[in-house]
């Protein structure tokens, strides 16, 4: 009966069981229901965060993995693909995409096995990229069971910048060079492993001036806000500076590179240059001294060989004085030779910028050696350019350019015996609006030059054969200078030989074209009468060239009074007046130019300006511009003509009133017969010279001497225009080359005087061009 009495109550706990299991079934399905909900939120949470992740359960399955993490592993499966799937399947499509495949891979083995959380740790990939990842172990979180979870981000930029920002912060330090930053109150902030060693290899005494230094230097960057750089010596060295000022920071940073080598180079380039220009003028003085010692004697020579022409001669004596004219001619030649050839190894050669018929100029150059020839008994043909060119009107330098041509004619004529031929031919390449283009050709049947030769005769000092000064005479020099000519006016002269048969010599040049230019007047006779009467004073040391020149002078009717020195001669000025003063250059104790510079600065304004013909034993051009900014009037070369001389004196003393300070003849050919433009043009310079003489005397006081050539340029074109008179040279002197020291500082002064004064006096003439006021 115990039994029976027992079931109900087995039955009602078998019942309750069994709803105890629904329960807890309905939980568990909750529970699961709740874990997928909450998973599905996680997924779709996670997917929206820029770092990847990944979780793994205690199985090593993937229970929970986003999209960007399968992009930062560039895998072409979606996230869904790998859920459920092992750690290990995903590792091995991981593992090719690694740098280092089997670091990686005993990578995850130690972080699983550990067990410790990793954060931050590198993983470079093979296409150049490099993430980051965090190893983080998790126990089970509510219903989700998972062991471990990856968090995974791109770190490319930032490791770059972080690779980028180390590079540059170690630059100062690995900079070989010295780097100082220093702030306003002269404190050092900064200084790199260089700095500190420059600073230990030097003494005290020079450590505390570098930091001075670089102190000063700082401290001034920073009040001008401007970088700057200058170079200063330290201890031994030399150092260029470059100070960047950082205002805002209140720093400044100082990079020094050292110049020491640089410094050592230009100081002996520098030692080197100072004696290739002491070369340079030791071989000008003693050129220009050989030229006054032997032109000075042969002026003499000349001169007084002219004076016994004058006299009763018989056949034999006239014969004797031609021998002696014409010896005197050739050493004359010869010296202009040699003078050329300086010119041209110095680069100094020079050249005229002159309107000419080039046709006219070099048929009159040739004119006396066809004669010469014909008298050797040398036939002469050839062909005018006039032949083929029209218009042959050209600017250049004709007596270069006949210097050419005669040479070639010479040679043509030393070398061609008796019976042979030469022919002569100019004629025109091509033609346009504004050039010229032409050659000339010179061809002999004389003794020909060996091919081996042909280049040689161009050398200087060479001749062809070793025989040819005993036979034939000359220098060498001839075709030397000849070539230099032609090449430096940008054309070429070549030769063609034959031994035996004769030579061709033959040059081509271009040459800027002119319109045709009016007929210049004919030089006067001797003895118009317009010399007689006038007041002259000579001032030469040498006898026998104011012999030369009283005699010339007092046939011309010129009363002569002579000073024997510049002191003499400036005290006989200053005591008597003349009509004009002829001064040599090269004088014992004062020289010309130092009495011309005296005379210039008289104060009374008639005096200072008196024409002064300078005579020079100098052949040099730039004498000539010297003399000429120094404020002589003319110049004129020794051994000279009496028909130079006379038409010299004609030209300084003209028979007319007094001479006006300006011409407008350039201004009113401009003008085209507007009269308007040239009151206009006179009224602007009477307003605006008076302060601009005013700011050049100024500056030539003070010694600014780039400050004259600036204002000199500035008032160059206003002076040209109204044709102030007798001021180029000084112009051109100040215009081109500052003033040096010594005797050069005064031809500058002097020039400034004689522009000065000349100006003025146009000032005071120009107002009588005006029209009268109503």
């Amino acid at each position: 009966m115990s039994s029976s009495t027992a079931l109900p109550f087995e039955f009602s706990d078998a019942v309750q069981a069994h709803q105890r299991i629904q329960e807890l079934e309905r939980e568990l399905q909750a529970a699961k229901e709740a874990a997928r909900t909450m998973e599905n939120r996680l997924g779709h949470l996670i997917n929206y965060v820029q770092e990847g992740v990944l979780l793994t359960d205690t199985d090593g399955r993937i229970s929970l993995v986003n999209e960007r993490f399968c992009q930062l592993w560039d895998m072409p499966q979606p996230a869904a693909y790998w859920v459920g799937r092992s750690w290990q399947e995903m590792a091995a499509v991981m593992i090719p995409l690694v740098a280092d495949g089997p670091a990686f891979e005993q990578r995850i083995h130690a972080l699983r096995a550990g067990g410790q959380p990793v954060f931050n740790e590198r993983v470079d990939l093979s296409d150049g990229r490099i993430l980051e990842r965090d190893f983080i172990p998790v126990q089970q979180v509510d219903t989700l069971s998972a062991r471990s979870m990856i968090r995974l981000r791109d770190a490319t930029e930032y490791h770059r910048a972080a690779e980028q920002l180390r590079a540059v912060a170690s630059i100062p330090g690995q900079n070989p060079n010295p780097i100082f930053r220093i702030d306003g109150e002269g404190q050092v902030l900064y200084n790199n492993p260089s700095a500190s060693a420059l600073h230990a290899s030097l003494n005290d005494a020079d450590q505390n001036r570098l930091l001075a230094k670089i102190q000063r230097l700082a401290s001034a960057a920073l009040t001008q806000n401007a970088p700057w750089q200058v170079d200063i010596p330290v201890g031994n060295s030399f150092y260029a500076v470059f100070v960047v000022p950082f205002p805002e920071e209140g720093y400044a940073n100082l990079y020094l590179v050292n110049i020491t080598k640089r410094m050592l180079v230009e100081q002996e380039l520098n030692h080197a240059k100072d004696e290739a220009e002491a070369a340079v003028r030791a071989r000008e003085n003693f050129l220009a001294n050989m030229s006054h010692e032997i032109r000075t004697p042969m002026n003499g020579v000349l001169g007084m060989a002219t004076q016994l022409s004058k006299t009763r001669l018989d056949a034999r004596q006239q014969d004797f004085l031609r021998i002696i004219r014409t010896s005197g001619q050739h050493l004359l030649s010869i010296i202009n030779d040699v003078l050329d050839m300086a010119k041209i190894t110095s680069g100094k050669l020079e050249f005229e910028q002159t309107a000419f018929n080039l046709c006219d100029s070099m048929a009159e150059a040739l004119q006396p050696l066809v004669h010469q020839a014909i008298e050797k008994g040398i036939s002469v043909a050839g062909t005018p350019l006039k032949t083929s060119c029209s218009l042959p009107w050209v600017i250049g330098d004709p007596y270069r350019l006949n210097q050419v041509l005669i040479n070639l004619m010479a040679n043509a004529i030393k070398f061609t015996e008796a019976g042979g031929h030469i022919t002569v031919i100019g004629r025109q390449l091509a033609a346009t609006a504004d050039t010229l283009t032409v050659e000339f050709l010179v061809t002999d049947t004389g003794i020909g030059i060996p091919a081996e030769q042909l280049e040689r005769i161009f050398e200087g000092f060479t001749q062809a054969y070793a025989d040819t000064t005993r036979r034939f005479g000359g220098t060498g020099l001839g075709l030397s200078i000849s070539r230099a000519i032609i090449e430096q006016l940008g054309g070429t002269l070549t030769v063609h030989s034959k031994v035996g048969k004769g030579s061709t010599f033959r040059f081509q040049l271009t040459l800027p074209r002119t319109t045709a230019q009016a007929a210049t007047a004919t030089a006067s006779a001797f003895d118009t009468g317009v010399l007689r009467g006038r007041r002259v004073l000579l001032v030469e040391d040498n006898e026998i060239n104011r012999d030369v020149a009283r005699m010339l002078l007092e046939e011309w009717g010129v009363e002569v009074h002579e000073a024997e020195d510049g002191q003499r001669g400036v005290e006989q000025y200053q005591r008597q007046s003349y009509d004009a003063i002829l001064m040599d250059i090269q004088m014992p104790g004062m020289s010309g130019l130092e009495a011309t510079a005296l005379i210039r600065q008289l104060p009374d304004a008639t005096k200072a300006n008196v024409p002064i013909l300078a005579l020079t034993a100098n052949a040099f051009r730039a004498d000539y511009v010297k003399y000429l900014a120094a404020g002589m009037t003319d110049c004129l070369t020794k051994p000279f003509e009496e028909l130079e001389l006379y038409q010299a004196l004609e030209k300084l003393m003209p028979p007319a009133g007094p001479k006006s300070s300006y011409d407008l003849t350039k201004l009113r050919t401009l003008a085209h017969g507007r009269e308007a433009f040239v009151l206009k043009i006179i009224r602007s310079f009477l307003l605006n010279m008076p302060e601009s003489l005013v700011q050049l005397e100024t500056a030539a006081a003070t010694g600014n001497w780039q400050q004259v050539a600036a204002l000199v340029h500035h008032i160059k074109p206003g002076i040209e225009s109204l044709g102030i008179q007798d001021v180029a040279g000084a112009l051109q002197q100040l215009e081109q080359q500052a003033a040096g020291p010594g005797a050069e500082q005064s031809l500058a002064h002097a020039a400034v005087a004689r522009i000065v004064a000349q100006v003025k006096r146009a000032l005071h003439e120009l107002p009588r061009e005006l029209p009268a006021e109503a």
